[in-house]
């Protein structure tokens, strides 16, 4: 067995093993784990990988899981202690997604088409569907703000270049990543703010699907 397949198995399996606990019990630690040994994993992958299949871009992914940590836990302590913890958590993911961007925005490219595509269509998304059930100033901002880093990830993530450390299969699975990590929050968001529940149990799935893509695609671009 090779070393490539023992971490996508570390990768995939071991979350879906936590995740399972957390739907099977409700205990939060469960799943707060599942980010946890994301996190140690790709900073051992990291450390691991040989010279030539690792570049100093690769520190944005711990950096993203990290702050995914933060943000997942100040959201989950918001349903109890109101809006300023929202908007840290938002605060948090945002710093997450500056971080994705970080690391594939590794040569400067950007896919300006998606991004005025993206920001049209999450704009009117904002406007229409989310503005009408959020009351807070500080909250409508934090989350128009979030929409447009959302969309700059995600223009980033398509345009990466490919070169020593990045091929199409890489650049696929981290592109996924990113794009779950943006329904997810979508689908949070249609819940939360404009009452709609449709595909609401997807949403955490769907946000720890996004850290595990990434993984792979980190194991892809350096592991043999």
């Amino acid at each position: 067995m090779t070393k490539r397949i023992i971490y996508f198995l570390l990768a995939t399996v071991v979350p879906a093993g936590l995740y399972a606990a957390y739907a099977a019990t409700e205990v939060y630690i469960w799943r707060c784990l599942i980010i946890f040994w994301l996190l140690g994993l790709v900073l051992w992958i990291i450390f691991a990988a040989p010279k030539e299949r690792r570049d100093k871009y690769m520190k944005f992914i711990p950096a993203a899981f990290g702050f995914s940590i933060v943000g997942d836990y100040l959201l989950h302590l918001a349903h109890d202690k109101g809006a300023m913890f929202f908007i840290a958590g938002v605060i948090a993911y945002f710093i997450a997604h500056m971080s994705y961007i970080g690391f594939t925005m590794r040569k400067g490219k950007v896919n300006w088409w998606m991004f005025a595509l993206l920001c049209v269509v999450f704009g009117l998304y904002f406007v229409f569907l989310l503005i009408p059930g959020i009351e807070s100033m500080g909250i409508r901002i934090a989350v128009l703000a979030y929409i447009f880093v959302s969309a700059f990830s995600v223009s980033t993530a398509s345009a990466t270049p490919f070169g020593p450390t990045m091929d199409r299969t890489g650049k696929l699975l981290v592109l996924s990543g990113v794009c779950s990590l943006v329904v997810s929050d979508i689908l949070l968001s249609l819940h939360d703010f404009a009452g709609i529940p449709t595909g609401y149990f997807l949403m955490l799935p769907l946000f720890y699907l996004s850290q595990v893509l990434v993984t792979c695609g980190l194991i892809h671009i350096t592991a043999k």
